[in-house]
């Protein structure tokens, strides 16, 4: 049984380009006022109550370690960077290499337990965790293909990539073994999504599961094994062309699956896939972990809504959507702790085209929706 919600919006799904979902493949293996009430313009307007510099990087992840920590892997160097909210560099480790500490696929970062950060090599398949001065903690081989939902403790919830279905399984392993203490695979016609998709996203609070699918639609389980879902259609979704600074990302995304620039492979091979996606209207979801939980069990939902000047998050209060909140900047990755917010963004572009990348800290206890 599928009980659909709908909320404003188009009604046509369309595909993400596949070579997107490649690039992933191809490294794996502070106070707020009430917004306009015209139904265009945010709910809630945040200013962050401070700002550290964060290194340049092909990845998008951040985790807080604490309230007081976040942690940013820089991607050029193989290593991680952990600062506080003064700007102050509280550690800085790791490197090249197939040993303890070190990285070969850098990929993925979440909050582990007792003040811990666990760091994800795809290429490894090795989960790594590390107090925020870069002291090693423990470290589990994991099953070839593991993606991690959210913060783990003794358990990790994600999923797993088949390859070469490219299907993602919604896995539980034991953080300490790395088995896989459960794990669906019938997901296919668990809800009837309009173009047919279901990604596993990351567990709800109370044993359930989120899930995205298609343009714009959430599907929640309230248990995991559950038979029947929940479909939600965002209902502040609206549908927008990839603005430039989309369209420079996929150009040097495609640049970089063909070996950058002065490859063999001319632009021509790839131009009409940047034309393609130029001309598609993008996603709602972000790309990198659009969706987290916070201290109050609300989901966040990370958009591409604008993702230029400002930057925009869906808040549900379970399958209840409660409003949206607008941060400045571009935005790349956030994660949630008690009432922090942590949202690393890209600044606008400077006169060398460079956009310099930032932590800005927010504060969430006081979030009112009313309108």
């Amino acid at each position: 049984m599928i009980k659909e919600r709908r909320g404003a919006g188009p009604s046509d799904a369309v595909t993400e380009v596949c070579p997107i979902i490649a690039t992933l493949l191809v490294v794996a293996i502070g106070g707020c006022a009430a917004g306009d009430d015209d139904g265009e313009g945010p709910d809630v307007r945040l200013a962050p109550f401070a700002s550290t510099a964060a290194p340049l990087s092909v990845h998008d992840e951040v985790a807080l370690a604490d309230e007081n920590t976040a942690c940013v892997i820089n991607s050029y160097e193989s290593r991680l960077q952990c600062s506080d909210q003064t700007g102050s560099t509280v550690g800085v480790f790791g490197r090249q290499g197939d040993g303890p500490g070190e990285f070969r696929s850098l990929a993925f970062i979440r909050r582990g337990p007792n003040g811990t950060v666990g760091v994800f090599d795809l290429e490894l398949s090795r989960l790594t965790v590390f107090t925020p001065v870069g002291v090693r903690v423990a470290e589990t081989r994991l099953p070839p293909g593991f993606v991690p939902g959210g913060p783990f403790g003794t358990r990790l919830l994600g999923q797993l990539f088949t390859l070469p279905a490219g299907d993602m399984v919604p896995v539980e392993l034991d953080a300490t073994t790395g088995e896989i203490l459960w794990q669906r695979d019938d997901l296919d016609g668990l809800a009837e999504t309009e173009c047919g998709e279901l990604i596993a996203e990351l567990p709800s609070h109370g044993g359930g599961w989120v899930f995205r699918a298609c343009q714009s639609e959430i599907v929640f389980l309230t248990d995991r094994d559950a038979g029947h879902a929940t479909i939600v259609r965002a209902p502040a979704y609206v549908e927008e062309l990839p603005n430039e600074r989309d369209v420079e990302w996929y150009r040097e995304a495609m640049a970089g699956m063909s070996g950058g620039a002065g490859n063999s492979l001319p632009s021509s091979a790839w131009e009409p896939y940047l034309a393609e996606f130029r001309a598609t209207p993008k996603r709602w979801f972000l790309r990198s972990r659009p969706m987290a939980y916070d201290s109050q069990d609300r989901l966040w939902v990370g958009t591409t809504r604008d993702r230029d000047t400002f930057s925009y998050l869906d808040i549900y209060l379970g399958t209840d959507y409660l409003g949206t909140v607008r941060i400045r900047d571009r935005l790349m990755g956030y994660d949630l702790l008690g009432s922090t917010m942590v949202a690393l963004v890209e600044r606008q572009p400077d006169r060398d085209g460079i956009a310099r990348r930032a932590i800005d800290w927010y504060r969430i206890d006081g979030l009112d929706f009313a309108r």
